[in-house]
């Protein structure tokens, strides 16, 4: 998608995420699997990120986002919206998550900062 047709201007910054992929279900003892990822760019609305693994299209993922300038992780529910294999690492993958407005997530901060970035 063009930068023009964005509904939010994409900022480069680069910082580590964690992706729950699979969840523990209730009353299991096991642990879900989380990925450790980088952001590509971020935006009030979405985030493009690189990882070691291709995600489904369409599912909603838990996302705990490290900003540089933060000293505490941002928790956030986004959908992948397109996923493909990274055109300069065969082993990586390229993802666009959409944030949504989710309860007990950390959206509205999330938007708050970006904002501030913005200008």
């Amino acid at each position: 998608m063009s930068q023009d047709k964005r509904e939010h201007l994409r900022l480069p910054v680069a910082s580590t995420i964690f992706i729950e992929l699979v969840a523990s279900g209730i009353g299991e003892h096991e642990e879900g699997h989380v990925a450790v990822c980088t952001t590509l760019d971020v935006s009030r609305g979405g985030l493009q990120v690189s990882l070691e693994q291709p995600v489904t299209v369409g599912a909603i993922l838990q996302i705990g986002v490290e900003l540089p300038s933060l000293d505490e992780t941002l928790y956030l529910a986004g959908e992948v919206r397109w996923c493909r294999p990274d055109a300069s690492d065969r082993d990586r993958w390229s993802a666009g998550f959409q944030l949504q407005n989710a309860a007990d997530s950390d959206i509205e901060r999330w938007v708050d900062l970006l904002t501030d970035m913005d200008s």
